[in-house]
C-alpha cells in the first residue's frame, strides 16, 4: 500500500476544475501532476468566470477566495497536452503531445468539452460499459460571442441581461471597470456531436457586424462595446451531462462531465464542487489503500452525489437562456412581464436555491463569513424535499375549521339590557359605530355582567388566547419578509374578528399565511425572519396599553353600569390600539436613532447592526418568556377556581368537544352567547394549534430543527395545551421556534 504522500493524482487540463483540484489534492497531501497544453494557465481569450457562493466557499477553504491567482502556487516547467492513455496494474500512464509519458495511480480528465481523457476511456471500456456514440447526442441550441471591453463611460457599471427574440446580451463590469459580455444567438436547428462547428474569427465578426445596431442600453449599441474589445472569441454551446464519467481509475470532471450553458455562472461554481467531491471521497475511510476497488467506489459515489444536482442544474441554465432568448412565442410574452415583476429578493432567493445545496470540502474548516442562507450542511439536519406535506396539512387543517366555523358559529340574539339595566347607545355619535358598540357591548354583558360565573370564568379564561393571537400575529406582520404579504396587515384581521369572531378569522388569516408560503418559495434569508429592535421595544407598550389595560378595564366589576359598558365598548377596538402604538413608537425611535447615531468609521464601530441583533433577541426572550409565564398564570387560576367550586365543571366552563362540534344550541338567549363564546374560543385554540404543528413540520422539512426536535415539540405544545393553557402553550411555541431562528443566526455567523 503508497503512503498518501506517495500517491501521484494526473490530471488532465489546467481551467477552473483541473486548478481547484490541484489546490484541494495539495491540502490533502497528495501529489499530483497537472499537464495543460496552453503556455499560459489563463490565457485572455475573453472568458470569465462568475464565482458564486458555493464556489467562493470551496476556495474560501482553499485560502485563495480573495486572490485566485493563487490558485497556481508552484512554476509551470512545461507546457504538455494528454494524446493517449494506457492501464497499468495498479495505475495509469499518459503520453504527451511531446513523446513525454507520465505514470499515476489515477487520471482526472478536466481538459473540457473536447475531453482527450473522456474519448481515450470511451475507447478503453469495452464495448457496453458507455453509452455509444454518447457524443452524437450532446446538443448545441446557442453559439456565443463572449469577450472583454475596455471601459465604456455611456454603459452604466452593474449587470445588464437585455433580452431579444432569438438571441440576448449578458454584460456585466468586471476589475479596472473593464466589461465582460456574452452575445448569445439561438441556432436555427439545434446541433448535435460532430454536426456542431468550431467557428473562426471571420464567423465571429459576421455575427458582430450583424449585431452591431443592438442596443445594449438607450446610450450604447453593441457594436460600440465590440468596438472596445480587447479580446473576443465565438464558441459553440454545448449543453450536456455525461452519463458515465469514470472507468477503472479514470474520471472527468467539470465541463469533461458536465457542460453548462454560461448564463447563470454555474458551470465553473460545479465544476469546483465537483472536484471537492472527488477529494473528498478520494480521502474517505472507504478509499484508504486506493485499491482498484477502493478506487471506483469513491468515482461511482463522486457521479452518484452530483449528477442530479448539474443535471438540474444544467436544465435550469438552458431555460433561463430560453426565456431571456424568448425562444417561443409564449417565453417571449412571459419573459418581459417576468423581468419586470421579479424584485432583488425573489432573484436572490432563486440564486439561493441554486446554491444551498453545494458540496464543500469536508476535510478543511469552513472560513467564518457572514451570510444570511444558510448552506444544507450547515444545518441540523438535512432538509426535506416534502414541501407540500407541512403546506398540505397546513391548508386542509385551517380550511376544515374555517368550514366548521361557519357552521357551528350561528347568528345570536343581542340582548335588550346589561346586567338587567339600560343599554349604553351612545359612544361616537356615528350612528352605524354606536349601533355595532352597543350590540357587542350587550354581548359581553353576559359574561362580564350577569352573575353567571360559569360564563364569566370562560371568558377570562379567553383572553389570555386573544392576548397570544394579537401577539403572534403583530410580531409577525413587522418582519422583513412579511413586508407586503396579506397578513402583514394584522390590525384589519383582527378588527375584522372583533365584529366576526376570531373563531372564524383565525383560521381565516393560518390558511393565507400557509398559502403565501406557496408564493413566497421555500428559501428566506434569515435576515427575512428579523424583526426591528425598535418594533419590539414599541411592542411591549403596544400591548400593555392596548389591550392588558383595556382588557383590566372590562374585566373590572364597576358597580356603575354605565361606566362598566363604556369600558367594555373601548376594550372593543384594541387591535388598533396595539397596531398604532407599535407603529406609532417605533417609527419614532427609528427617526430618532436614526439622527443621533453617527456613520461607522471603523470595522469595530460597523459591529452595531449585531449588538442590535442581539439586544432584540434578548428583548424578545423575555417578552415571550412573560407572556408565557402571564398567560399560564391565568389558565392555572380558572382552573383552580374550577376544581375548587362544586357549582363548576370543566365541561360547563370550557365545553366538551362532542358538545362544541355538534352545532346545536340551546334556546335560553344568554346560555346561546356562552356557548358561542366556547366555540369561539375552541375554533382559535384549535386553529393556533395546528398552526403550530404546521410551523413545526415547516421548521423540520426547512433542515431548521432535527426529527426528534419536531417530535418533542409537537408532544409539548399538545400536553401543555390543558396544563398550561392554550395561549401559554402558543407563546411558548413561538419562543421556542425564535429560538431555533437565533440558532441558525449563530450557526452561519450572521450577526456573530
Amino acid at each position: 500500500m503508497k503512503e498518501k504522500s506517495e500517491r501521484t493524482v494526473l490530471i488532465a487540463g489546467g481551467g477552473i476544475s483541473g486548478l481547484a483540484l490541484a489546490n484541494l489534492l495539495e491540502k490533502a497531501g497528495i501529489r499530483y501532476v497537472l499537464l495543460e497544453f496552453y503556455d499560459e494557465i489563463a490565457p485572455q481569450v475573453g472568458a470569465s468566470i462568475g464565482l458564486q457562493s458555493n464556489g467562493l466557499r470551496i476556495l474560501d477553504q482553499l485560502d485563495c477566495a480573495n486572490d485566485l491567482i493563487s490558485l497556481v502556487d508552484i512554476p509551470l516547467n512545461d507546457t504538455y497536452k494528454v494524446v493517449s492513455v494506457l492501464e497499468l496494474d495498479n495505475g495509469i500512464q499518459v503520453t504527451t503531445d511531446k513523446g513525454k509519458v507520465f505514470e499515476g495511480d489515477i487520471l482526472v480528465g478536466a481538459d473540457g468539452i473536447y475531453s482527450t481523457v473522456r474519448k481515450e476511456m470511451w475507447r478503453i471500456a469495452p464495448p457496453g460499459y458507455f453509452p455509444a456514440d454518447e457524443w452524437s447526442s450532446v446538443p448545441c441550441y446557442y453559439k456565443c460571442i463572449f469577450g472583454i471591453s475596455r471601459p465604456i463611460e455611456e454603459l452604466a457599471k452593474g449587470h445588464h441581461y437585455v433580452y431579444n427574440e432569438k438571441f440576448s446580451y449578458l454584460v456585466l463590469v468586471g476589475p479596472g471597470g473593464r466589461f465582460y459580455w456574452f452575445l448569445f444567438v439561438k441556432l436555427p436547428v439545434p446541433l448535435y456531436g460532430h454536426d456542431i462547428p468550431r467557428y473562426t474569427k471571420v464567423d465571429e465578426e459576421t455575427l458582430a457586424l450583424k449585431h452591431a445596431s443592438d442596443q445594449i442600453t438607450p446610450e450604447v449599441t453593441f457594436g460600440q462595446l465590440y468596438g472596445a474589445r480587447t479580446s473576443s472569441t465565438l464558441t459553440p454551446l454545448h449543453e450536456y451531462v455525461f452519463e458515465k464519467w469514470h472507468y477503472k481509475r479514470i474520471i472527468t470532471i467539470g465541463d469533461a462531465a458536465h457542460k453548462f450553458e454560461p448564463l447563470t455562472g454555474h458551470g465553473g461554481n460545479a465544476a469546483i464542487e465537483t472536484a471537492a467531491s472527488l477529494v473528498n471521497h478520494l480521502t474517505s475511510d472507504e478509499c484508504s489503500d486506493w485499491t482498484n476497488a477502493q478506487i471506483e467506489g469513491a468515482f461511482a459515489a463522486v457521479q452518484d452525489e452530483r449528477f442530479q444536482r448539474v443535471q438540474w442544474l444544467v436544465n435550469n441554465a438552458h431555460q433561463t437562456q430560453e426565456i431571456q432568448a424568448m425562444a417561443t412565442p409564449f417565453l417571449a410574452t412571459i419573459g418581459t412581464v417576468l423581468a419586470r415583476l421579479t424584485g432583488v429578493q425573489t432573484v436572490l432567493r432563486l440564486v439561493a436555491h441554486k446554491v444551498i445545496g453545494a458540496t464543500r470540502i469536508n476535510s478543511i474548516p469552513v472560513p467564518r463569513r457572514e451570510h444570511t442562507v444558510p448552506f444544507n450542511d450547515e444545518l441540523p439536519s438535512r432538509p426535506l424535499s416534502w414541501r407540500w406535506l407541512p403546506i398540505g396539512l397546513g391548508i386542509i387543517s385551517q380550511a376544515a375549521l374555517f368550514r366548521l366555523a361557519t357552521r357551528i358559529l350561528g347568528p345570536l340574539e343581542i340582548p335588550t339590557t346589561f346586567g338587567g339595566e339600560p343599554l349604553v347607545k351612545y359612544y361616537t355619535g356615528f350612528r352605524i359605530v354606536d349601533k355595532i358598540l352597543t350590540s357587542l357591548v350587550a354581548v359581553f354583558g353576559v359574561p362580564l355582567a350577569s352573575n353567571n360565573m360559569v360564563a364569566n370564568l370562560q371568558w377570562i379564561s379567553f383572553t389570555p388566547l386573544l392576548l397570544s393571537t394579537t401577539l403572534d400575529w403583530t410580531l409577525e406582520s413587522y418582519r422583513v419578509g412579511s413586508k407586503g404579504l396579506l397578513t402583514s396587515f394584522s390590525s384589519i384581521f383582527s378588527t375584522i374578528y372583533q365584529l366576526k369572531a376570531v373563531g372564524r378569522i383565525a383560521p381565516l388569516y393560518h390558511l393565507i399565511s400557509v398559502c403565501e408560503q406557496i408564493f413566497r418559495g421555500s428559501i428566506a434569508p434569515t435576515t427575512d425572519r428579523l424583526v426591528d429592535k425598535e418594533v419590539v421595544e414599541s411592542f411591549v407598550p403596544g400591548i400593555a396599553l392596548g389591550y392588558i389595560m383595556p382588557t383590566a378595564l372590562m374585566l373590572w366589576p364597576f358597580k356603575n353600569k354605565v361606566t362598566w359598558q363604556k369600558f367594555i365598548a373601548i376594550w372593543q377596538p384594541f387591535p388598533v390600539y396595539v397596531g398604532l402604538i407599535t407603529a406609532g413608537f417605533s417609527t419614532f425611535l427609528r427617526k430618532q436613532r436614526a439622527s443621533n447615531t453617527p456613520q461607522p468609521k471603523t470595522s469595530k464601530e460597523s459591529l452595531g447592526p449585531r449588538k442590535q441583533k442581539a439586544e432584540t433577541d434578548s428583548l424578545l426572550r423575555s417578552v415571550y418568556v412573560v407572556g408565557t409565564a402571564a398567560t399560564a398564570l391565568v389558565h392555572i387560576y380558572t382552573l383552580y377556581r374550577t376544581a375548587s367550586s362544586p357549582d363548576l365543571s370543566f365541561s360547563g366552563v370550557f365545553g366538551s368537544i362532542r358538545y362544541l362540534v355538534s352545532g346545536t344550541y340551546p334556546s335560553d338567549p344568554a346560555d346561546k352567547i356562552h356557548v358561542f363564546l366556547q366555540r369561539d374560543m375552541f375554533l382559535n385554540a384549535v386553529s393556533v394549534l395546528a398552526n403550530s404543528i404546521y410551523r413545526t413540520l415547516d421548521l423540520r422539512r426547512l433542515g431548521y430543527i432535527t426529527g426528534k426536535e419536531a417530535l418533542a415539540a409537537s408532544l409539548a405544545v399538545l400536553v401543555a395545551q390543558p396544563v398550561l393553557g392554550p395561549a401559554a402553550a402558543h407563546i411558548g411555541f413561538l419562543g421556542w421556534r425564535e429560538e431555533m431562528f437565533m440558532r441558525i443566526d449563530r450557526r452561519i455567523g450572521a450577526y456573530n
